[in-house]
């Protein structure tokens, strides 16, 4: 039997009597196209979709083939279904995962956000502790010097240095030496102090200070409106909901100066547990906090694919994927097999359990004031939920009387 190298998609062309044992799934099916004789084809006259015509039989298998004969002559034409496979990304559309028991949520770009680049940060503080009177290289050299020294050290020693005898903050002192020593600072005299006495005062600042509050950490837009919807939800007979990040302890003391972290049943960071996403420990240790001895009762919501999704996707729970930036191809990490659900923000996991809102804030503009960044002024997730959306303040000024190019008087 010759076969020929021409593959078709089928568009429900043919009648509904011949395309019962199709999957509802099947409105485009990929198949393949072969002669039944050995011959050559005749010159073709009519397009390949009009002549699948005058059907003769049909078998009702996993595979199904369909004979058809072409109205030019005598050729005789199969069509082979190819099985379907279900898109990947879209696990909660093909019912494999039930309501889960607990809902973990990944902190960072997922619940909240730097204001800022990393670097700015690291630039800012040393500008201010120079009584801003310094030459420093653009934010972006900092941000390079930061990732290179976190790398670096993240290998060195794991979930911020768990189990070696070392805190979690003199982790940090060694990634913030190694952060400045990585940028080519030129300014005369500032390297030499930065050694004597300069970098304990602006270790301190940074470790205790900026990266503890909301100078520099802010909610993701849509954040705290669908987190009440989750509390709402669990008191209604929900799932619980959970933190779970591969962050420090400090991460307790960022999300209660945002003011949310009484909305959660637990948070767990890596350096807690000793081991960090993906590995299947810390899914377990979730697990432990309720009791729960099933893993298709837990569901855990990220933005980094090979660590939150490939994670939990590998410990059973039901993942699902919300890209940090709205990307909308799927990263090509991980078993094509892999069963994950990928949706567009937090509103989008409500949505799989028709929990979602009816009414939605969207924030399309903020604000720039001389007091810096501010967001719009929303309801807390203690507040009861009221779907009647109405005017809101759009913003609220900070209760301080210093001018911004004071600074916060920290050197």
């Amino acid at each position: 039997m010759r076969i020929l190298s021409l593959s078709v998609v089928v568009l429900s062309v043919l009648p509904p009597s011949t395309t019962s044992f199709l999957s509802p799934f099947a409105t485009f099916s990929r198949v393949s196209l072969h002669s039944s004789k050995d011959e050559p084809s005749p010159e073709p006259t009519t397009s390949t979709s009009s002549s699948i015509k005058n059907v003769q039989s049909i078998e009702t298998s996993q595979e199904a083939e369909i004979i058809a004969r072409s109205p030019t002559g005598g050729q005789q034409t199969s069509i082979i279904q190819s099985p379907y496979v279900p898109p990947q990304g879209e696990a909660w559309k093909q019912g494999f995962f039930d309501v889960p028991k607990l809902i973990t949520l990944d902190a960072t770009n997922t619940i909240i956000q730097l204001r800022s680049s990393v670097g700015m940060f690291y630039r800012e503080v040393l500008f201010e502790a120079t009584d801003y009177n310094a030459r420093l290289p653009r934010p972006e050299l900092f941000t390079a010097g930061f990732k290179k020294a976190f790398a670096e050290m993240d290998a060195k020693y794991p979930s911020f240095g768990c189990g070696t005898g070392m805190s979690s903050k003199e982790w940090w002192y060694d990634v913030v030496k190694n952060t400045y020593d990585n940028v080519p600072i030129e300014e005369p005299g500032l390297r030499e102090e930065m050694d004597e006495w300069l970098f304990d005062e602006v270790f301190e600042a940074l470790y205790s200070d900026v990266f503890v509050t909301e100078e520099a950490w802010e909610l993701r837009q849509g954040a705290l409106e669908a987190l009440s919807h989750f509390v709402q939800w669990r008191k209604e007979g929900g799932p619980a909901i959970a933190v779970m990040s591969n962050f420090d302890e400090r991460l307790h003391a960022i999300l209660k100066n945002l003011d949310v972290y009484d909305a959660f049943d637990f948070v767990l960071t890596s350096r807690e547990i000793g081991a960090a996403k993906p590995d299947r420990r810390a899914f377990e240790v979730a697990m432990s906090r309720l009791g729960l001895t099933k893993a298709e009762d837990c569901m855990h919501v990220g933005d980094e694919f090979s660590v939150d999704v490939a994670g939990a996707s590998g410990a059973g729970w039901h993942a699902v994927y919300i890209p940090a930036n709205g990307e909308q191809d799927i990263p090509k990490v991980g078993s094509d097999n892999m069963l994950f659900s990928m949706v567009g923000d937090l509103f989008g996991v409500l949505k799989m359990f028709g929990r979602e809102p009816e009414n939605r804030i969207i924030v399309t503009t903020r604000p720039i004031l001389e007091e810096g960044n501010f967001g719009f002024h929303q309801k807390t997730w203690t507040e009861d939920i009221d779907e009647n959306v109405g005017p809101r303040t759009p913003y609220a000024l900070p209760d301080t009387e210093k001018k911004s190019w004071e600074g916060p008087g920290r050197f």
